[in-house]
């Protein structure tokens, strides 16, 4: 068709149109049921919009239900990503469902690094998390989010190598803890690590291959007598510290004036040593407490008083509890699953009344393999066991975070030792499926973080409308069979 006959056409047709508005009725035409209408003329050629406001009252009105609606739709926004998280493999079990459980953790360890603060985090378990394992990931997650350095609370004489210090001590101690071999303390006072070091005279320790400037050493004063020396390995920096007369708990601490790698502590006097805080600037610090052959049963058998004490003075903000794995091989009946869980109760109501108003968290034993019939499987009553500690955990208050579920569940362990992420013991993770399991939780607080900000952003208004909104990321980590 040539172009004239198509503007042509054009033309006719706004014609035809403009006679029909002309025409056409103002109040339009009935047609049995339905009435036709058709703009007027007018309309058309002046294009008259009638505004929807007439006031300021009235925009002010319209722009209150818009922000309504935006804010309504940031809430759903918000239950979305409660239900995204809720549903991944990594997840928490919170008690109550609570989303809010770890929010004052974060908002202290947020403030830490500004204050010059450290806060900490107790991480209790038995071998699972030997040689910092676990542990170590959690912490590098925390100090790259809030700051902070160091290897945190170590014993006089580490027993166990950890990967992120090398320690050395002298012989002149006597070891007492309330689990495995050693002896036992008649007044339950064991301190933060459920063993302490007795001196007697003189003694020393050093630690190397880290960063560190502040020094903290948690002690028992038997005679008012006490003093230590902190030096510099190779170095000219030189401290000591001499206790007042008086007896009783105490923390030395040594602020110094840069970052050392090495150095060494020098005691002399009469003194139940609880341990050192090795720790580099403000922030969070984890703490490694690996408890070889415990099943979790021993809190109540530390003292109240220093406990209590000993968690005031140290800011301590969260206590991660991991157990259960000693116990499953020891269980045989439904009975003695119900007698364990009844224990651990107690140890979370002992810590909760003795230190409240801090989160603590539950880590569950993995998947453990053991011989049916000549067969390796999973421990019979072992979901049972982790059933019967997920429910005693969120009765009692406390989170609850599935190593099983995150390994893939029954049998998953035969997989983890076939890709050498757990050792042909069929109970204990590798360094590397360690650090795999590490990756996970740090996953699940990652997340709970990015949960946290957003619910704040929200509230704060600094997010008001949902095209501000960031995915939550919820990866997790799995194994192939």
């Amino acid at each position: 068709m040539r172009i004239y006959k198509i503007v042509l056409f054009i033309f006719v047709a706004i014609a035809l149109l403009g006679t029909i508005c002309f025409f056409f009725p103002s109040d339009g035409v009935q047609i049995g049921q339905w009435k036709l209408r058709f703009p007027s003329l007018e309309r058309i050629l002046t294009r008259n919009v009638e505004s929807p406001v007439d006031s300021v009252q009235d925009v002010a009105a319209m722009e209150d239900i818009i922000n309504e609606a935006e804010l309504n739709s940031l809430q759903d926004s918000l239950e979305m990503y409660k239900q995204l998280i809720n549903s991944y493999i990594s997840r928490f079990y919170l008690p109550n469902d609570d989303m809010t459980y770890f929010d004052a953790f974060f908002e202290k360890a947020a403030a830490a690094r500004a204050q010059g603060k450290t806060i900490r985090v107790m991480h209790y378990g038995d071998s699972q998390i030997e040689l910092d394992r676990i542990s170590k990931e959690l912490r590098t997650f925390f100090q790259s989010k809030f700051g902070g350095g160091g290897p945190g609370l170590l014993p006089i004489v580490q027993s166990v190598p950890k990967a992120t210090v090398t320690q050395w001590a002298s012989e002149s101690y006597t070891t007492y803890t309330a689990y495995g071999i050693g002896n036992r303390d008649s007044q339950n006072q064991y301190g933060l690590m459920a063993r302490y070091f007795r001196l007697i005279g003189s003694g020393t320790c050093s630690f190397s291959n880290t960063r560190t400037n502040k020094v903290r050493l948690l002690l028992y004063d038997k005679k008012g007598d006490f003093k230590a020396t902190l030096k510099e390995k190779n170095g000219e920096y030189v401290e000591e510290k001499v206790c007042d007369s008086t007896t009783g708990f105490k923390i030395i601490q040594w602020n110094l004036p840069y970052s050392l790698s090495a150095f060494s502590l020098q005691f002399s006097g009469n003194a139940n040593l609880y341990g050192v805080m090795v720790d580099n600037g403000g922030g969070v610090q984890v703490d490694n407490i690996p408890m070889r052959g415990c099943s979790g049963t021993i809190f109540t058998k530390m003292g109240r008083e220093l406990l209590q004490k000993s968690y005031r003075q140290t800011d301590v903000e969260m206590i991660i509890l991991q157990y259960g794995g000693n116990a499953m091989p020891a269980l045989k009946t439904k009975e003695g699953v119900d007698y364990y869980k009844t224990q651990i109760a107690n140890q979370i109501k002992y810590l909760k009344s003795t230190y409240p108003d801090v989160p603590v968290l539950f880590i569950g034993p993995s998947d453990m393999s053991t011989r049916v019939n000549g067969v390796l499987t999973t421990y019979p009553l072992l979901p049972e066991l982790i059933q019967a500690l997920k429910e005693v955990a969120l009765q009692n208050g406390c989170a609850f975070w599935d190593i099983y579920e995150v390994m893939g569940g029954q049998n998953s362990m035969l997989a983890w030792v076939r890709q050498g992420l757990a050792g042909n013991d069929y109970v204990h993770f590798t360094p590397a499926g360690a650090n795999k399991i590490g990756t996970n939780l740090v996953d699940a607080f990652a997340t709970m973080y990015d949960y946290h900000c957003l619910s704040r952003d929200i509230k704060n208004g600094t997010i008001t409308s949902v095209g501000q909104l960031q995915p939550i990321d919820t990866h997790r980590v799995i194994i192939d069979e």
